[in-house]
């Protein structure tokens, strides 16, 4: 069944991560089962509050052991949502970042309960620029997918997350419908951010978003 099976927002996070491939000194927080973004970031430090796989310092995103302006870029992919205090966490990364030094985030929007019960947060992107809005100067926030591929992505997860009766046949139909949505043509013409239609808002419909931003001199 994996040959119908393309996972849409690690393909696209995966696009966009390897943009800003470098060789200078990169902190992945929550590097624990994560794909491993070497071959993007070869000087790279692997953190989480487990060992194994892709983890290089078992440590709390809250009291981070390294030095304060250590790190030319931090990773923090699939992470926030997973804490209990991110304005905390965010203010520790900043600490150990650079001045001028970039962070890289990954939040989850229209998405499902994942790792529970250890999953506290769903951010709009409006959510995410006031995260970042003290310390910070915000470069970019992209939705992590279109409209259109968010079905195909919430039809994906149901399948990944459920037991259905005819399980297998069930599921291998789900993945086909959400396979055939990810290369149908774009059927969306306008989106807008409430059901009286006064306000386009492109992003009202995404799994997630992306953003980067950069440490600011004043922090």
């Amino acid at each position: 069944m994996k040959f119908l099976v393309s996972k849409i927002t690690r393909t696209n996070l995966d696009k966009l991560i390897s943009k800003y491939e470098t060789t200078e000194k990169v902190l992945e927080i929550g590097s624990w089962g994560k794909p491993s973004y070497v071959r993007y970031f070869p000087n790279r430090v692997g953190v989480d509050i487990r060992k194994g796989e892709n983890v290089d310092v078992v440590a709390s995103v809250y009291d981070l052991p390294f030095g304060e302006k250590e790190f030319d870029m931090i990773l923090c992919i699939s992470v926030l949502e997973h804490l209990e205090d991110p304005p905390i966490a965010i203010e520790e990364m900043n600490r150990v970042l650079k001045i001028g030094g970039k962070i890289i985030v990954s939040v989850p929007f229209m998405f499902p309960i994942h790792e529970a019960p250890n999953d506290y947060w769903r951010f709009t992107k409006f959510g995410l620029k006031k995260l970042f809005s003290s310390g910070w100067e915000v470069e970019k926030i992209v939705a992590e997918t279109s409209g259109q591929e968010l079905f195909a992505v919430l039809l994906q997860r149901f399948a990944y997350q459920t037991k259905l009766k005819m399980n297998k046949i069930t599921k291998a139909f789900i993945f086909i419908i959400a396979r055939l949505i990810q290369r149908m043509p774009n059927m969306i013409k306008t989106v807008f951010g409430d059901i009286t239609k006064k306000t386009i808002e492109p992003d009202a419909f995404t799994s997630g978003f992306f953003l980067v931003a950069k440490r600011s001199p004043s922090s």
